[in-house]
């Protein structure tokens, strides 16, 4: 039996699988009930032991956003919630209290890993997972292993590509920065620059699909930009890691019939000869679950 465990900002998932992937039991739960008292990094143990219950755990995944570093089992820095787990071995000490071995990734990696072992990337040699959140998560699967670099952010900085010098300053220090202009946060910000109506909605994305989709002359303007960007942010990460298979998911795929077929033409277009038309580009088959699933069988870190 495994356990896999999604830790974000307002929401941590919980998953119990089969050796063989079968999930058999999920739950969805509020960060802020582990927060009202004592330790966030025990009670969040408390959380999954009971989520547990009488099961035999015989191995373990936690994925979390941020600077994991997967070969000492310990978060770097977060700009979040999970900040206060730095500093503390959170590997060991889920191993010790479910007496199971554990892996500690980013979640953008075991998002990539549950899409490659279970999901859309399946059957792929070499596979990145492209997510459009609030950010832009990015994660490699090269030769059948998770890509994790020399560092904690190795491969996973897809979404800090440049694709606009002269664009706006970046909290990562670059400029012109792909999450900016194709996050779901950046889609967002560009539909309510250009369309004041939209100003004081808090769900926009759906609502603008639906307008698009009544008067699509009248929105396309944006939507065409952000099909351009995406695409050269895609082309991008083909040419410098040459995967057969780009698997892309976040909440802005929920919308892909409006804009897929439009950008897997631009990619096609732009790239390279030797790749062009070559990569499949697909949508997340696991949705919201894949981060949980790919902690879960997260391969140990050599």
């Amino acid at each position: 039996m495994r356990i896999g465990i999604d830790f974000g900002g307002t929401n941590y998932k919980l998953g119990l699988f089969s050796s063989e992937g079968e999930m058999l039991k999920f739950e969805e739960r509020k960060v802020l009930d582990l927060t009202l008292e004592g330790d966030l990094l025990l009670n969040l143990i408390d959380s999954v032991k009971e989520f547990c219950g009488e099961k035999k755990i015989t191995q373990g995944g936690f994925a979390t956003k941020g600077l994991v570093n997967s070969f000492t089992g310990m978060l770097e820095e977060d700009i979040g919630i999970a900040n206060l787990f730095s500093g503390r071995n959170i590997r060991d000490e889920f191993s010790k209290a479910l007496n199971a071995p554990f892996v500690v990734d980013n979640d953008a990696r075991a998002y990539a890993w549950g899409e490659w072992k279970f999901g859309a990337g399946s059957g792929s040699q070499s596979m990145v997972c492209m997510t459009l959140g609030t950010g832009l998560g990015c994660a490699l699967i090269l030769d059948g292993k998770p890509f994790r670099g020399s560092d904690p952010v190795g491969g996973l900085l897809g979404g800090h590509i440049s694709i606009d010098r002269n664009g706006p300053e970046c909290v990562c220090g670059n400029t012109g920065c792909l999450e900016f202009y194709c996050s779901a946060t950046g889609l967002i910000k560009a539909v309510k620059d250009e369309f004041t109506e939209f100003k004081k909605h808090d769900d926009v994305l759906p609502l603008y699909f639906e307008e698009y989709s009544r008067n699509k002359k009248k929105y396309e303007k944006v939507l065409k930009e952000f099909n351009n960007n995406l695409a050269i942010g895609i082309v991008n990460v083909i040419h410098a890691y040459g995967p057969d298979t780009i698997v892309i998911g976040g909440g802005v795929i929920k919308s892909a019939d409006y804009f897929l077929d439009d950008v897997i033409s631009l990619v096609n277009k732009k790239a390279w000869t030797v790749p062009r038309g070559k990569v499949k580009i697909k949508t997340s088959k696991l949705g919201n679950k894949a981060a949980v699933i790919g902690a879960a069988f997260l391969p140990k870190p050599k």
